[in-house]
């Protein structure tokens, strides 16, 4: 059984994948508020 597109899906494996790429995200983001403060600070 597969997810479908229309609703996030809640089951284990798609719940933990969502949250793995939003902390990918939020990383990725947190690294560039830093760089961006440097770059203000000069």
């Amino acid at each position: 059984m597969g997810c479908s597109g229309s609703r996030p899906c809640l089951s284990s494996p798609c719940a933990a994948t969502r949250r793995e790429e939003a902390l990918k995200q939020h990383q990725a983001l947190s690294q560039e508020l830093v760089s961006l403060r440097g770059e203000l600070a000069w």
